[in-house]
């Protein structure tokens, strides 16, 4: 009977969801690309031991490319950002530096563009 059975939590505490779009990921940015970003924070994830609590993923577009690349923790957007300024959020977020708020996408920001997603609905 599936009332008393409680549903599953995922087993990580963070989930890192990096733009892998193709405007994020575009070889034009060489070395700051959305995929690049990626592999440099899982490769810093799994030499610190934190699989078991951290997981980087890849996402495709975020509908965000203006601002990009972008990547999404806890539903907040961090953007313009190369593969140093991820690791600077990595280390905000899990707590071995000071949260990067000056990287966090502003609503000003966002609302100041032609394009808002969220018009449509």
């Amino acid at each position: 009977h599936s009332a008393n059975r409680a549903s599953m939590k995922y087993p990580r505490e963070k989930l890192f969801f990096v733009c892998t779009g193709p405007r994020c990921n575009n070889p034009d940015r060489g070395e700051e690309r959305g995929e690049v970003i990626r592999t440099e924070l899982k490769d810093l994830n799994k030499s610190l031991g934190r699989k078991p609590i951290a997981r980087i993923c890849a996402t495709s577009c975020l509908d965000l490319c203006d601002f990009g690349p972008n990547m999404i923790i806890d539903s907040t957007v961090y953007s313009h950002l190369t593969c140093e300024l991820a690791k600077a959020v990595y280390s905000g977020e899990m707590g071995d530096a000071p949260r990067r708020e000056d990287l966090e996408l502003k609503e000003e920001e966002f609302s100041g563009t032609r394009h808002d997603p969220r018009a449509a609905k």
